[in-house]
């Protein structure tokens, strides 16, 4: 097989086809869902993600890395339903490998056999890509760069109010305070099923509807039971359900059987209320997650200038016995680039970043060049006499110009038009930070 295949790339690139070919694409094209990422949204989203390990870090999560190539056997361990989307290719030996496709089963693979004698609870965070093969007509992106943290070994609402606080805790310190969570959880949607002795058959179709948002085909599939009282009412208009602990109240009441995964729930909400979180989170039996291995609580985040949530998570009590060793987890991933959306739509306007433009940095002024850097100042040299100064400064977003003016420099501050003649420049840029 690797010799049929070294034979096709060799006639590839004797290949006569002409830069103009129609199949061949434009000079700059990228794939479907892939993007590039210029330099300055490159330094807010490394912003992002060093908030957001501060926070992992004050919590005691520790930073662990999964490979970005995973066998396609391993992952699909999970069951999870998402490797349809996967990217897959072959290894020298003809293995199936996959780009990951998600970042909490790599984990909950690592930790299952990397850890396995870890006497638990295991705190663990991670940032990197992952990608999927984006669905035809739809403007989605193939990579997506997150972060997420994982809590495993500990389990009940106490567990599940930690990840919760965990997550609203990271979205404040990326700077989304203004962020909501909305809580579900598949036992209570489970239990209402079996109360109700719903069937199989209709299990699946109402899942189907669920996790496509589609809550015309959910009602139209409940109304078509044969279940009668209020507990028919309840069926049809669950995914629909939002509110606090009253939400939960009235399913307890209508549907017994589903009593106990209620009263989990609700104390899981009181957890939160002694946080302060009663205004952030909201009960929203409408959260289904795509992938098939959560078991309990189930979590979203939205954000303002976000169109889809910036976070996703929940319990998943069942993933990492598929890898040998039975662990209770609980955890979330945030997407990067939609916390970056969220965050460029609540600015007006982007900060500058503290750095100064020298004319003549590379040159005559090298050594003060290098004297700045020392003390912690961004510097962006530029020859003697280079006329773009400014317009480089405002295409890179940078606060400061500096000019040579006999022995000293003179420096604009591009924030408000300031204009300071220094023979002091460290001491004094270092002063306006």
């Amino acid at each position: 097989m690797s010799g049929s295949t070294s034979g096709c790339a060799h006639s590839a690139r004797k290949s006569s086809v002409s830069p103009t070919d129609p199949i061949q694409p434009a000079a700059g094209a990228l794939p479907s869902g892939a993007r590039d990422v210029l330099p300055v949204e490159a330094a807010e989203l490394r912003e992002v993600e060093d908030d957001l390990r501060a926070t992992f870090a004050r919590y005691g999560y520790r930073e662990v890395r999964t490979p970005v190539v995973e066998f396609a056997h391993q992952l699909e361990r999970a069951d999870s339903g998402g490797l349809d989307r996967a990217y897959r290719l072959f290894d020298e030996a003809g293995r199936v490998l996959v780009l990951r496709p998600d970042m909490t089963i790599p984990v909950a693979r690592l930790i299952a056999t990397r850890l396995p004698e870890h006497p638990g609870p295991i705190r663990v965070s991670y940032t990197g890509p992952s990608f999927r093969v984006p669905q035809p007509g739809k403007p989605v992106a193939s990579e997506h760069r997150q972060a997420g943290a994982e809590l495993v070994g500990a389990h009940g609402p106490e567990a599940d109010a930690e990840a919760v606080l965990l997550l609203w805790d990271a979205l404040r310190s990326a700077g989304l305070g203004h962020a909501r969570i909305g809580l579900g959880d598949v036992s209570v949607t489970d239990a209402v099923l079996d109360g109700l002795g719903v069937p199989t058959d209709a299990r699946t179709r109402l899942a189907r509807a669920a996790e496509s948002r589609d809550l015309v085909e959910w009602r139209t599939e409940a109304s078509a039971l044969e279940i009668g009282g209020p507990g028919r009412d309840l069926l049809a208009g669950l995914p629909a359900m939002r509110g606090h602990a009253e939400v939960l109240d009235e399913i307890a009441e209508t549907v017994p059987a589903a009593a106990p995964a209620c009263e989990r729930m609700v104390r899981l909400l009181e957890l939160l209320d002694q946080e302060g979180l009663h205004d952030a989170v909201l009960v929203d039996l409408g959260i289904l997650r795509d992938w098939q291995y959560y078991s309990g609580l189930v979590i979203e985040a939205y954000a303002d200038g976000a169109a889809l949530p910036v976070a996703q998570g929940g319990r998943y009590d069942g993933l990492a016995a598929r890898f040998g060793t039975p662990r209770s987890a609980v955890g979330f991933t945030i997407e990067l680039e939609f916390v970056h959306r969220a965050l460029a739509g609540a600015r007006t306007r982007r900060p500058l970043d503290f750095g100064l433009v020298l004319v003549g940095g590379l040159d005559a002024l090298q050594a003060q060049a290098a004297d700045l850097r020392a003390g912690g100042i961004p510097v962006i040299a530029l020859a003697t006499g280079d006329p773009r100064a400014e317009a480089l400064a405002a295409a890179e977003g940078w606060r400061f110009v500096g000019q040579p003016e006999g022995s000293a420099l003179r420096i604009v501050d591009r924030a408000d038009g300031a204009v300071l003649v220094s023979m002091t420049a460290l001491e004094d840029l270092s002063s306006l930070r």
